[in-house]
Parts: structure tokens; C-alpha cells; sequence
């Protein structure tokens, strides 16, 4: 327990002598020099009697954030997570995903398992309808006569609303190729006496020979005019409302095979530059805010056939494109807008989404499994089946998944067995082998309790991002990859993932930097250390980057911080006594504060799109903030660089990564082989 001079003092003395100042900081500073844990909740509760009556402290010389009413606490012997971003104009906090305090609010659930009350007694694998046998007689004991199906087509308006069932096929009870026409069915199966067994809906990939003509000669094309020194696949699945923090603590088996078994790379400062999905897809896949587009919300009966989505540079380059996404009535084109009138990818799953939700009858595991399967894999194997048909032929595939993750973030643990099983799948089967997937979400969970804490603000904003490149092209353009490692740590946003594909598209191999006054770098471009959230055109309410201010290096907090670092390196030292010194505080040259700007801590709400778009500001958050000091020490005046962190949430301060040594300490360590030490030690 710290022994506090001013402990002693009479209350009524004690606030005469706080007037004017923020009484918490002042009682931290004069006992924190000692580095040990502090309890002073009594004193402090007795002085707050009066002093909720006096004035705070003045902003403009301490600037210190607001403290709890009850416990000062300070643990200055642990370490914290430092920066997710570190660069000079955007430090953002790494924060704990599995802190306690945020386990609290989110729960954990299995794999889902689904009904097998009608099983699917037939599957699809590329363009073929295959009868499965294994359940016919495992679940059925061989009870089993022959199938029939519907298909199911976009209905006459050509609308993404409505779809129409085809002519009953003929009866068959061996794998069959589908024809074109009926890619989408609904499949009905029957028993020996002729009673039906099993209803079901499956997505076949027929080659559809306009599609095949038009492909192979504008590809011929592209590689004549533009001569890209690879062709690459690429592929973009998003989870929908699945921030990084969320995606690092639910989907953890994912998460560990994209970083294990892929390669891939994470961009840690990926930030959403918009309110919800469309407003964050629409940056992605055209470079442009919706509002620069011309649209409004007075155009909700236009369709956005002709809008200059990027998937169309790749089908005019001769790639077979697919746009696949499950819950049609809050697909991102279609709530509250007309969708599309023609299919904006050569294979469109919308006919099929629309018909299963009409057919509730086979829903089951509230609301997740159609049948024996769930949703989000039925969305899953319909991209498999796409890119084994095309293995060999050029193809882009859009692919986004919402229902399962986007009311209840507990959810994302049970997504996290259908995506690790999709990706397994994807590289056993080689389709990683000459494509580029890029593995998102548009922003993390947007409602509920937690949304309105700072944690909850940062998971908001940061969306997780990866991209995973074939096996060879680490060894092929290692300039390129070593500007995928130094972007893990930099801003990044969906205009980049616009001007990625861009890059991909043309792909020449040549490994740039980008420039700080582009909004949108390539992702495989350097992305300048010097960007800022302007720079990349995330407005303040979104932007994450700390906000800096200096302090008085002599003001009474800098003191104190100044000696709690240094009880924090003597507390690292200790051990080692016997060969090196005890430091003291010698100088304090600088102390920067970090703290959120004010719209991000006041923000409530965004209503509108475009027209009367309005941002809603409400009661402030508590937000954590750091303190980053420069200082040296006696003897031997070492140069130290720290941080230190505030959460008012807890009442603690803590230490925030490690300690750096900025100056050279030549022989002065000598004494100790401890490569962690020697930065600190003074040899006596």
C-alpha cells in the first residue's frame, strides 16, 4: 500500500487545496510515483462529498480524462496490447478480444446441426445432378425409386422479386447433366411406392454456351491488349456484421487456417468508411461513395443494372463471373431498393433464394438450415461448384452471406464451422492454386448494449479483412508481399479493395508505393505510413486514429506518469539489483495525450443514406485513453519512450506495450546478458 503525504491532510484543508483541479488526477499523480496498487476509496469518497460541488480541473493544462466515483486503482506492473496501428498521424488501440469485461456481453455457440427429417437424397458437383446413394441407404434402407425437379427461373418482369417454376423433368434415378435452363431446382424424391420422401432445393453450374463464346474471345483479348503477367482468379466472400475482434474470438478455427494452412494476410486497420452494407459495398466494388454515384433514396424503383460495378471489367476481360448472396429480401440491392433487372453475374443465385424462402416448410434450425443443410453452406458450395467447373478458366466470383451473423453476434462462433470447412475444401481441391480470395465483412455487429461502449465502437468500424494469394506467389513477387506485411499495420478502407482489383485485373507484377493523395492505394501497393483518415476518406465519426495533444512536461500529471514508468523499469530491474543500478526520474521532455475525437464518442445513429442524411450524436462514451512520454533517467541518462494507458471504466492505469531505449547505451548494460534488460540497466 502506497503511504500518501497528503493522506493526513483534513478534508475540508485538502478540498480548499483540489479547488479549481480534477480531483482524481491530483490524488493519482501524488501516489503513483511508487508504481504499487492504490486503494484510496474511502478518502476518496469522503473529499467527493465536497467536491462534486467545486470545479474541474482546467482542460487547457492537464486535460485529463473523466474518473469513476468510487476506487483509484493502478497497475502499473502489467503490460497492455500497445497499438494496432502505430504510425505517425493514426495510432488506433489493440484491444483485447477476449477481455472479460467484453465476454460478458457475448455468448458462445456450437456447431449447428440440422434436421435430417428430409434428407438430401441428391447433390450437385459442378454441372451434374448425382444421386446419393449413401443416405438412400443409410437413412432410407434403400427405399428408394426416383426423383423429378422443377427448374426454377427469373419470372417474366426479369425482376430480382419473383421467379417461376419450369416443367416437371422426366423421372431419373441416376446422376444426370443439367441443362442450362434449369441450373436452379426444386427436387422432389419418392419412394418404392411412389410415397414423396424428400423435398429439396438445389444450384447447378451449367455451362451455358453464349456465356463460353463470349469469355474465351474477349479473354483472348485482354491478354493481347493489356498482356498481364498472370491471370488470376479471384474470389470475394463477405460475412456480413463481423468486426475483426468478433471474427478473432467466434471464428478462431477460420481464423487459424487462413493464418496457418493459407498464408494469408490480415489487414489489421481495415476501417468502414459508411454507415451499413451497401453504403461500405458500393466504396468496394465501385470506388465512389453512393452519393457520388447520382443515387438517392427517391431511386428505390431504379435498378442498378447499369452502374459501373467492377465485376463488369472483369467479364468484358473474359471472365466468368458469379454474384451469390443468401436472405434475398435484405440482400444489399434489393432492401429498399429494386435490385436488378438483368443478372449481374453470369450465375445468379437469386431465382433459388427467392423460391426457398417461399418454401418455409423445409426451414428448420431457426431459420438456418434448409432441410439437412444450412443456408450459408448451400451459398458455399454453390461458389465450390463454380470454381470447379472453371478450374482451368478464368473467373470472378462475388459471394456475400448475411442471415446467420447479421442479428446475433454469439452466431459468428456457429459460422465458423461452415467457413473452415469451405476453405478446406477450397485448397484440398487446388482452386487456390491461380486464385486471389479476398475474406471480409462490411463493419462489425451495429446494434444492441454494446454498441454503445467504446469497444463496442472500435468493433463497429474495424470490419476483419484478408487476402490469400496462390502458394507461388510468395516466391514469384516478393517485393509485392512484403507490401502486403507492411500494410497489416496500416489504414486501410474499401476504396482500397477497388483499387486491389484494379491490380489484379492488370496485374504486372511490379511492386509500387502509393500515394497519400490517392483516396483509394491497391492493397498490393505500400500504403504511405504518413496517411491519415482524410487521406482515405473515412469522416471523423468513423475514424478510429487517436486524436494527439501535448501536455505540460511539468504539469503535475506529467510528473506522475514520468514516475510510474520509471517504477515500472526499476520493477523490471529488480531482479538484477546486484549488477545494475536503481533509477530516478531525471527529465520529462514530452507527453502526448491520444484520446478518440468527440464525434466518435458521441455518436448514436445514422438515418438516410444520401437525402436528409443525418448523424445523431448523443451521450459521450468512456473511452480509454494513452499517455506516450519521453524521458530520462539517472545514472547514465537513458532516453526512454512509453505509454501508458487509462481505461475509466476499470479506474486503472496500465502500462501499454513494451518500454523503447531511443538513445545508445554502448557498454553501460554490459554487466547483464538479459537482451531485455540491458536497454534499462545502468552496471554499478
Amino acid at each position: 500500500m502506497c503511504t500518501c503525504l497528503y493522506s493526513q491532510m483534513p478534508v475540508t484543508m485538502m478540498v480548499r487545496l483540489l479547488a479549481g483541479t480534477n480531483l482524481r488526477v491530483l490524488l493519482a499523480t501524488l501516489c503513483l510515483a511508487s508504481g504499487s496498487f492504490i486503494l484510496l476509496t474511502t478518502w476518496v469518497r469522503q473529499v467527493s462529498q465536497e467536491y462534486q460541488q467545486r470545479s474541474r480541473y482546467d482542460h487547457e493544462t492537464l486535460d485529463d480524462p473523466d474518473w469513476s466515483d468510487t476506487d483509484i486503482r493502478y497497475d502499473i506492473g502489467s503490460t497492455k496490447r500497445g497499438f494496432l496501428l502505430d504510425t505517425p498521424h493514426c495510432k488506433i488501440p489493440d484491444i483485447d478480444p477476449f477481455d472479460p469485461v467484453i465476454l460478458r456481453e457475448i455468448g458462445r455457440r456450437g456447431e449447428i446441426r440440422c434436421s435430417r427429417v428430409q434428407p438430401s437424397l441428391v447433390y450437385s458437383e459442378g454441372s451434374y445432378l448425382r444421386i446419393n446413394w449413401t443416405k438412400i441407404k443409410n437413412d432410407l434402407n434403400g427405399d428408394f425409386k426416383h426423383c423429378q425437379y422443377h427448374g426454377i427461373r427469373r419470372g417474366d418482369k426479369n425482376s430480382d422479386f419473383a421467379f417461376e417454376l419450369g416443367k416437371l423433368s422426366e423421372p431419373f434415378s441416376h446422376d444426370i447433366l443439367v441443362p442450362p435452363q434449369d441450373e436452379f431446382m426444386r427436387v422432389n424424391c419418392y419412394s418404392r411406392g411412389e410415397g414423396r420422401i424428400s423435398t429439396n432445393f438445389h444450384a447447378t453450374v451449367p455451362l451455358k454456351p453464349e456465356v463460353e463464346e463470349r469469355a474465351n474471345q474477349q479473354f483472348k483479348q485482354h491478354k493481347e491488349t493489356h498482356q498481364p503477367k498472370e491471370t488470376y482468379n479471384v474470389h470475394m466472400i463477405g460475412i456480413d456484421s463481423v468486426s475483426r475482434l468478433n471474427f478473432m474470438r467466434q471464428m478462431k478455427q477460420t481464423q487459424k487456417f487462413l493464418d496457418n494452412e493459407l498464408g494469408g494476410f490480415e489487414m489489421s486497420g481495415y476501417n468502414k468508411v459508411a454507415d451499413n452494407t451497401f453504403v461500405n459495398i458500393v466504396p468496394m466494388l465501385m470506388g465512389k461513395f453512393v452519393r457520388e454515384l447520382g443515387w438517392n433514396e427517391t431511386m428505390n424503383n431504379k435498378p442498378f443494372d447499369e452502374y459501373p460495378f467492377f465485376w463488369k471489367e472483369f467479364s468484358q476481360a473474359g471472365y466468368r463471373t458469379l454474384y451469390a448472396e443468401d436472405a434475398p429480401y435484405i440482400a444489399i440491392f434489393v432492401y429498399d431498393k429494386a435490385g436488378f433487372h438483368k443478372p449481374p453475374g453470369d450465375y445468379y443465385n437469386r431465382p433459388l433464394s427467392v423460391a426457398l424462402e417461399k418454401q418455409r416448410s423445409i426451414w428448420n434450425a431457426n431459420g438456418n438450415c434448409v432441410g439437412d443443410r444450412l443456408e450459408t453452406s448451400v451459398v458455399l458450395d454453390y461458389v465450390t461448384d463454380f470454381s470447379r467447373v472453371f478450374k482451368d478458366k478464368p473467373h470472378f466470383g462475388f459471394t456475400f452471406i448475411t442471415r446467420m451473423t447479421h442479428d446475433d453476434m454469439s452466431m459468428v462462433s456457429s459460422a465458423d464451422y461452415a467457413y473452415v470447412k469451405f476453405l478446406r475444401r477450397f485448397k484440398e481441391e487446388g482452386h487456390l492454386n491461380n486464385t486471389v480470395l479476398i475474406f471480409f465483412s462490411d463493419h462489425g455487429y451495429r446494434f444492441g448494449r454494446m454498441r454503445n461502449t467504446y469497444v463496442g465502437k472500435v468493433e463497429e468500424r474495424l470490419p476483419f479483412f484478408y487476402l490469400v494469394f496462390p502458394p507461388s506467389f510468395r516466391e514469384k513477387y516478393p517485393d509485392i508481399v512484403k507490401n502486403l506485411k507492411i500494410n497489416y499495420k496500416r489504414l486501410t478502407t474499401p476504396f482500397d479493395v477497388h483499387e486491389t482489383l484494379k491490380d489484379l485485373l492488370y496485374f504486372d507484377g511490379v511492386a509500387r508505393k502509393g500515394s497519400v493523395q490517392d483516396r483509394g492505394i491497391s492493397l498490393l501497393r505500400e500504403i504511405p505510413i504518413e496517411r491519415t483518415c482524410e487521406h482515405a476518406g473515412i469522416q471523423p465519426h468513423w475514424c478510429l486514429c487517436l486524436e494527439p495533444k501535448k501536455l505540460k512536461p511539468t504539469g503535475l500529471l506529467a510528473r506522475g506518469i514520468g514516475d510510474a514508468v520509471v517504477a515500472h523499469i526499476n520493477k523490471e530491474l529488480s531482479g538484477a539489483f546486484h549488477l545494475c543500478a536503481q533509477l530516478s526520474l531525471e527529465n520529462i521532455s514530452q507527453v502526448v495525450k491520444m484520446a478518440s475525437n468527440d464525434q466518435i464518442l458521441r455518436f448514436d445513429n445514422v438515418f438516410n443514406d444520401v437525402i436528409n442524411h443525418t448523424i445523431v450524436y448523443g451521450t459521450k462514451t468512456e473511452a480509454p485513453v494513452i499517455y506516450q512520454v519521453t524521458l530520462s533517467t539517472i545514472p547514465g541518462h537513458a532516453l526512454f519512450e512509453a505509454t501508458i494507458s487509462f481505461d475509466p471504466s476499470s479506474g486503472k492505469f496500465a502500462m501499454g506495450g513494451d518500454i523503447s531505449r531511443i538513445n545508445a547505451y554502448n557498454d553501460q548494460s554490459a554487466c547483464i546478458p538479459n537482451f531485455k534488460l540491458k536497454k534499462m540497466c545502468f552496471c554499478l
